[in-house]
């Protein structure tokens, strides 16, 4: 894994668009996001479950949106917790129940030991008719340990959502065979951050870095079935109470 001071300062210093062709997850996280805000009924106020340092909250409450930020506080040991407005697991939400139009929970859930139960607390907080948006990882290296449990299938992220109460309108891959490679270049770079490995950097960063994982992210349209994929979007409507079968062990 790539070092996380390295890939803030890449984040700075390459412009944006060079940024969406090298690593595509971060366009295609907003490209999600404004499209759940354009489900929500004008004036919807929304609980992102596990929100990190808040990214979004500029984009909800740009469209009219409330937004009300939760996280345990526990990520990565660079991020700045200032947005939030509560700290809290989000298996053990401390909100009372049917308050929210709308459920952002995004690269959150492999980060509980019970992602039935923050499922169904997610439920339990939103309005009948709110709406749920989820993404969980695939494939994709472990991270922010040791708080991090588990990978989804497509197959298994409905279930588990069903099991909440909810009526899942889509699934979607996050990129497929060739999104995947192109982020395992990227994350090649980090077995050279050490001396004497680091001495290669020079020779590794343009190619690994940026030239192979663009042109790999432009031949994504070869994989049809996608079944190489770092994660699982998932947009989902609450229609009842949680309940029906889960998994006990979870």
């Amino acid at each position: 894994m790539l070092n996380r001071r390295i890939v803030r300062l890449g984040r700075k210093l390459i412009p944006r668009f060079v940024l969406d062709q090298i690593n595509p997850f971060d366009r295609f996280m907003r490209d999600a996001v404004a499209e759940f805000v354009e489900q929500l009924p004008p004036g919807s106020k929304v609980l992102d479950a596990g929100a990190g340092e808040a990214q979004y909250r500029p984009v909800l409450e740009a469209a009219g949106h409330r937004y009300w930020g939760i996280d345990l506080g526990a990520g990565e040991p660079d991020w700045t917790y200032a947005g939030l407005d509560a700290f809290a697991r989000v298996e053990d939400l401390p909100i009372a129940g049917g308050c929210f139009d709308g459920v952002m929970s995004l690269a959150v859930i492999e980060h509980t030991p019970y992602p039935q139960r923050a499922l169904g607390e997610m439920s339990r907080v939103l309005k009948v008719g709110g709406r749920l948006i989820i993404v969980v990882p695939t494939v994709w290296e472990e991270h922010q340990v040791p708080n991090d449990f588990f990978r989804f299938t497509r197959y298994g992220i409905q279930r588990l959502v069903e099991a909440a109460g909810f009526e899942v309108e889509g699934v979607r891959p996050i990129g497929g065979y060739f999104w995947f490679m192109g982020r395992k270049f990227i994350d090649l770079l980090g077995f050279f951050e050490r001396f004497p490995r680091c001495l290669l950097w020079p020779l590794l960063v343009i190619p690994f870095g940026l030239v192979l994982p663009a042109v790999f992210k432009s031949l994504d349209w070869l994989d049809r079935d996608k079944y190489y994929t770092i994660g699982q979007l998932c947009y989902a409507r609450k229609v009842r109470e949680a309940g029906g079968p889960t998994w006990d062990m979870l």
